[in-house]
């Protein structure tokens, strides 16, 4: 199935009919028909010059050129550089289709792509627009992926009679600022053309997982808290403006040094005019790595985000938030059996350098009781062989201080800000084929967010649960994306149906009574947003000292 998804993007399989067209600043784009998902696909559209020779490592620069006759936009650019890949790689990615990677080597060598897919049928409604930037460790992923097939959360919101624009800003954040820089060109470049395409650039939701929600949480951060309109609401799935490193220049004074000695540049007396003559390839063969983090530079992030949030100083647009409920899971070290051992992984992880004071705090407010609070899902005592006997402590407050804490901030900081729609959920499903010891661990929930159109569930009447609630999650967030709540239609001031998302009501963040979505495939339901309140309380209180 995946193959068959990827034949139909690349323009097999698809039907015969007359090829969608759309006319954009840069001349006339022609894409291909959809029979089986009714969507007209525009591909590889270049939405940047490429960040080619003098162009590598600098701000995006904007097209000047314009198409000679018609462009065809019917299959995917090319992949950008990566380690451990079989995609199509190029340096020229900066394509509006479906891949942003970059290869840790190239640092700044903006590599970012968008799908633009749009229901058939309603090119003359000006329908709300979903874009998407997914994650992947910040330093890998393509739209080339069919995990990111974002089809099928298009079909679901035209389903519902909520119909959008899908455009998957596949992206992965970088070294410095520059492919930040390259997601914001992207979104310059829909907000101006996307009306072209039957969409409403009045209503473009920004939507990532992982290190694409971090970007996002930079992104509602930059400039001040400037808002230049490039969007009006934003999804965060397990991810935000905290919990990544945001290291200084001078951090990166040793891995700027070994790069050019790699390179054969560190004698030069023009050291980048050096690497912006090699080839791709030359960069790519150096197979030098090291994760280029975001920085405060003074211009797109002029503080650490935690700073700018206290000041009110970021962009206010509604959001819905989530986290999973094991995220600390994928980031816990096993074969921890005491405090010490806890400690000692604290005191070095993730060079975050939490002070010893710190530590033991954490400590103390995360006992090691298990069978308590979510978001366990193992709530025994049970042990297994070789993951030590306190490995569910140390990833409680693990996830918690990387992702599930500032999910809870970032709700507080938005309500503060005096913007009322604001939602949260925490995703409490493990996948149907989990195994000993069952968690919802990081990305477990993506597939339900793409409508399952992976077909990853299969057609067994076992599975039918698993489909009904990625399919609720899908009406829930073509409900948000069309009038920024997760409820369905509203009629004079009412929702229609307080289940017509096949969710219960889900209601706003309130401060004086927090609460969260919980998104089961057992049955969903709402929850009080207040466990381990002293713990994530605490780690949300030295967040600056993790970003600093």
């Amino acid at each position: 199935m995946f193959a068959f998804l990827l034949l139909i993007f690349a323009g097999a399989a698809i039907a015969a009919t007359t090829a969608p067209t759309v006319t954009v600043k840069n001349g006339t784009l022609r894409g291909i028909y959809s029979s089986q998902w009714e969507q007209d696909f525009f591909l590889g559209i270049p939405y940047a010059q490429p960040p080619l020779g003098p162009l590598r490592f600098k701000w995006p620069q904007p097209l000047n050129t314009t198409y000679n006759g018609t462009r065809d936009t019917t299959s995917y650019g090319y992949s950008c550089y990566q380690y451990g890949s079989n995609f199509n790689l190029s340096e020229d990615c900066l394509t509006l289709n479906g891949t942003l990677i970059l290869s840790v080597a190239v640092i700044k060598a903006a590599l970012k792509q968008i799908l633009v897919v749009r229901p058939s049928g309603h090119q003359d409604q000006a329908l709300p627009i979903l874009l998407w930037i997914f994650g992947g460790g910040l330093t890998a992923g393509s739209s080339a992926d069919p995990q990111y097939n974002i089809s099928g959360i298009v079909k679901t919101a035209s389903d519902s009679g909520q119909p959008l624009i899908g455009t998957p800003l596949l992206l992965n954040e970088g070294s410095l600022n520059a492919r930040l820089l390259d997601q914001r060109m992207a979104m310059q470049y829909v907000l101006e053309n996307i009306a072209a395409f039957g969409g409403d650039p009045a209503r473009v939701t920004i939507w990532g997982e992982s290190a694409g929600a971090q970007s996002i949480g930079l992104h509602l951060h930059s400039f001040g808290g400037r808002n230049d309109g490039l969007y009006s609401a934003a999804i965060m799935e397990s991810g935000g403006p905290v919990g990544t490193s945001l290291n200084p220049l001078p951090f990166y004074s040793v891995a700027f040094e070994n790069l050019t000695r790699t390179v054969g540049c560190w004698t030069s007396s023009n050291q980048l005019g050096c690497l912006r003559n090699l080839t791709s390839q030359q960069l790519f063969n150096s197979n030098y790595t090291v994760v280029w983090n975001p920085s405060v530079d003074g211009t797109f992030l002029t503080a650490y985000p935690s700073t700018l949030a206290a000041n009110g100083s970021f962009v206010r647009v509604p959001i819905l938030t989530g986290a999973n409920s094991d995220e600390g899971i994928s980031f816990s070290t096993h074969g921890l059996d005491n405090s010490t051992a806890i400690f000692d992984n604290l005191l070095y992880w993730c060079n975050y350098a939490l002070s010893p004071p710190s530590i033991t705090t954490l400590l103390n407010l995360y006992p090691n009781n298990p069978s308590i609070e979510p978001p366990y899902r193992d709530r025994t005592n049970t042990t297994y062989p070789g993951y030590g006997l306190q490995w569910r402590r140390d990833a409680a407050i693990g996830g918690d201080l990387v992702i599930i804490g500032q999910r809870r901030k970032t709700c507080g900081e938005f309500v503060i800000g005096g913007i009322n729609d604001v939602y949260s959920y925490r995703f409490d499903t493990p996948l149907w084929n989990a195994t000993a010891p069952v968690s919802v661990y990081h990305f477990v929930n993506v597939v339900f967010s793409f409508q399952n159109i992976s077909g990853a569930l299969g057609p067994l009447p076992e599975y039918e649960s698993y489909k009904h609630l990625a399919t609720c999650i899908g009406r829930a967030y073509a409900s948000f994306v069309s009038s920024h709540q997760p409820n369905g239609a509203v009629v004079e001031g009412e929702y229609t149906n307080g289940n017509v998302t096949g969710l219960p009501l889900w209601p706003k963040y309130d401060l004086s009574a927090p609460k969260n979505m919980v998104l089961n495939a057992n049955g969903s339901y709402v929850e009080d947003d207040t466990w381990r309140r002293e713990g994530i309380a605490f780690n949300n209180s030295i967040s600056r000292e993790l970003l600093a």
